[in-house]
């Protein structure tokens, strides 16, 4: 018996086992491993040798989020918002969800209450044939989800520049990717919420933004911490942020996460995450759990390295090549408290 129905009366704790209610019962994202090195998720069910990214948890643990994409050099690929519920202890076969299946859709995130998925998708906005990346949202009630809509200007710019992976906190400011400066180049942007109207995105300033690409924010409900991707085209004289990891082989610009955290109403300097987090590959999607004590994100990482320790045969390839970590994306979680990101250790301007 849990320690939550130890301390509730005899009598009200048989009531509640008998109607099925599962008093204390955790969350499935606390039962996330507290290792300090990142750790593969829901490997075989969610992680498998197929390309999965981003990924969110419902409030109360039960749906877990993501998108599964195909293998293809083509643009756009085709993007599958997906769910799988945790049922009985495990992880179920994931399901698309009702409104996505036709376009290239990426990065799913919830409002801190559950309610608004927000989301990317090249589907065209209503009339318009353009099949650019926009910021879409749908709501969700108790008979299901409702029809998708694209974010209004000033969010989903109106010039048809790129707006992508969005995350909004308790008040209703999202933080959001857009091109709208520069076509090609992303920057992270917040745009406030006034009279349920969003105001003018404002550019984050150079402790967030580099002269590279940054992009894929999450921020916290509380909009005390914010994770983000950044990548340069790696290639001198032109590099990346300083901290960004390379492998062997040709230099390409693969994205790194970082993270700054926010005091006094202002952003400190972002860092680069260590203890594992960022590899030699492409890592992105950042994203806490409802509760803000596990980081999860996206990762390519893979045992394929130029030059290889060893020459491998071809039963070797064969199995690593098709197995999960065959340098598709797959998601990873590690506790926030492993990552030295506490207040106390940034510097104090």
């Amino acid at each position: 018996m849990s320690r939550v129905l130890c301390r509730i009366a005899p009598g009200v704790a048989g009531m509640l086992l008998a109607l099925g209610v599962a008093v204390g019962a955790p969350r499935s994202y606390e039962l996330l491993p507290n290792d300090p090195q990142p750790r593969l998720f829901a490997e075989g069910a969610i992680s498998t040798p197929g390309d999965e990214a981003g990924g969110v948890f419902s409030r109360d643990g039960n749906d877990f989020y993501f998108a599964l994409l195909n293998p293809t050099t083509t643009f756009p690929r085709i993007g599958l918002l997906c769910v799988s519920h945790w049922r009985d202890g495990r992880w179920t076969t994931p399901e698309v969800l009702p409104f996505s299946g036709k376009h290239l859709d990426l990065t799913p995130r919830l409002s801190p209450d559950g309610k608004t998925m927000f989301f990317t998708s090249s589907r065209p906005a209503p009339n318009s044939q353009t099949s650019v990346l926009r910021i879409w949202k749908v709501d969700r009630s108790a008979t299901g989800w409702s029809e998708p809509r694209p974010l209004p200007p000033p969010v989903n710019s109106p010039d048809n520049r790129w707006n992508s992976a969005a995350s909004v906190t308790a008040d209703g400011t999202i933080y959001f990717t857009s091109d709208r400066e520069e076509p090609g180049r992303s920057q992270i942007y917040r745009s406030r919420v006034a009279g349920g109207v969003y105001e003018e995105p404002e550019k984050l300033g150079p402790e967030i933004n580099s002269e590279f690409s940054d992009y894929d924010p999450f921020v916290s409900a509380d909009e005390s911490l914010l994770f983000f991707a950044s990548a340069g085209p790696g290639l001198p004289p032109q590099g990346s942020r300083p901290g960004n990891l390379f492998g062997g082989g040709f230099y390409y610009g693969r994205g790194d996460l970082y993270v700054s955290r926010r005091v006094n109403g202002k952003w400190l300097k972002a860092r680069h995450l260590e203890h594992g987090v960022n590899s030699t590959a492409e890592e992105g999607a950042p994203a806490l759990t409802p509760d803000g004590r596990h980081l999860v994100f996206m990762s390519e990482r893979s045992p394929f390295v130029i030059p290889m320790a060893h020459r491998i045969d071809m039963a070797e390839f064969e199995r690593m090549v098709r197995g999960i970590l065959n340098g598709r994306g797959n998601i990873y979680t590690i506790p926030v408290n492993a990552l030295g990101i506490g207040e106390k250790t940034w510097p104090s301007k």
